[in-house]
């Protein structure tokens, strides 16, 4: 086709370039159709003589006949142009119409390449995608929509004993390092509090006293946990205490060999026989005892006792720590979740434990309020 001088004019080729640039923005997703209006075709609104009005919506016209452009307008009305009922421009060839402004399709950064391969290919929910886009992962080889097929298997690896590396060796073709320093990434996915694949096996402090023990109590916080391991009164007796950080979705990898790695407290009791019974029931549920968990009276610590009771089993609340902190929260004493950093906790419907789903879920409801165990 020859190209009619009109083309070149300076007003029809800004009509063009900003058809394009309305290319480039959609990104490839469907264009709606484009408002003519003054702001993409000045000339035509601006004309102070209805026959050079008439000129340029002839030339729309053949640019609509080679099949570049479709114009839709409102239905005719008496007395008006077609330039008066709301044109609107659909772009037929955006092929064409780039060949004659001399614009290509522009070459994708790998950051739009990687959100593209999220948006259209990640099993997540919208808001999921939206976290995952900017977050992007490069693997010599191979695309953006490869690796996300990858991440779509990753929920099918949560209930293993596996470390972060072998998690990342499993799902990209035998690389291990893949995921390192991606635990926000791998969480957001799961749609879980914290990455379940530790880096190495999670460790447990665990203080014996030279009472046998007959049950088990997971304490949450570090000082917490120091403070009830030197406790001078009868009320942590018969109990093997632990402290474990960290460990919310990781709860099945502390009765593995591979999983978890034990310390027992200098100033508790070291006799072997007493440390090797509680490995034995650890690691090769040697035996029944009851365990408890005591922790913040937050919505973290009730998740912890829902993850906690997949490995073991009747595991509720400790209701003589519980009950103290209880009571305090219902006098009103504790604090608003965005006073804390705890805005992000998500509220659960039950954990499976009788004492924590009867009382504390109640109350913390009631409340509106958390209290930490510290306190």
């Amino acid at each position: 086709m020859n190209r009619p001088h009109w083309l070149n004019q300076p007003d029809v080729q800004s009509l063009l370039h900003r058809l394009v640039d309305k290319l480039d923005k959609a990104d490839d997703k469907p264009l709606r159709p484009v408002k003519l209006d003054r702001k993409i075709l000045p000339a035509l609104f601006d004309a102070e003589f209805e026959a050079d009005k008439e000129v340029y919506w002839s030339y729309l016209m053949q640019m609509q006949q080679w099949g570049w452009l479709a114009i839709r307008t409102d239905k005719t009305q008496p007395g008006k142009a077609q330039y008066e009922l709301n044109p609107r421009i659909e772009i037929v060839d955006p092929a064409l119409l780039r060949q004659v402004t001399e614009r290509p399709q522009p070459v994708k950064s790998s950051a739009q390449l990687w959100r593209d391969a999220v948006y259209s290919k990640l099993n997540v929910d919208e808001t999921i995608r939206e976290q995952v886009a900017g977050q992007k992962l490069e693997i010599a080889g191979k695309t953006a929509a490869d690796i996300v097929e990858r991440l779509n298997l990753l929920p099918n690896l949560i209930d293993e004993p596996l470390l972060l590396r072998e998690v990342s060796a499993r799902l990209f073709w035998g690389q291990s390092k893949v995921l390192d320093n991606r635990q926000a990434m791998i969480a957001t996915l799961l749609n879980v509090d914290e990455c379940p694949f530790p880096e190495s096996p999670i460790q447990l402090q665990v203080y014996l006293s030279t009472t046998p023990f007959s049950g088990v109590l997971f304490i949450e916080n570090l000082a917490t946990f120091e403070k009830a391991s030197r406790d001078t009164t009868t009320r942590f007796d018969g109990l093997a205490i632990v402290f474990a950080s960290g460990f919310k979705g990781s709860a099945k990898r502390l009765r593995t060999i591979s999983g978890v790695s034990v310390y027992f407290a200098a100033h508790g009791h070291l006799a072997h026989q007493d440390c090797q019974r509680f490995c034995d029931w650890l690691i090769h549920d040697s035996e029944q005892l009851p365990v408890w968990f005591w922790g913040d009276l937050d919505y973290s610590g009730m998740q912890i006792i829902k993850s906690l009771r997949h490995s073991f089993e009747g595991l509720d609340a400790w209701q003589p720590g519980y009950q103290p902190m209880l009571n305090e929260l219902l006098a009103g004493n504790g604090h608003e979740a965005i006073a804390a950093n705890k805005s992000k906790q998500k509220s659960i419907d039950s954990t499976g434990a009788e004492y924590a789903d009867n009382i504390l879920l109640s109350a913390l409801a009631a409340a509106g309020k958390f209290l930490d165990q510290e306190f």
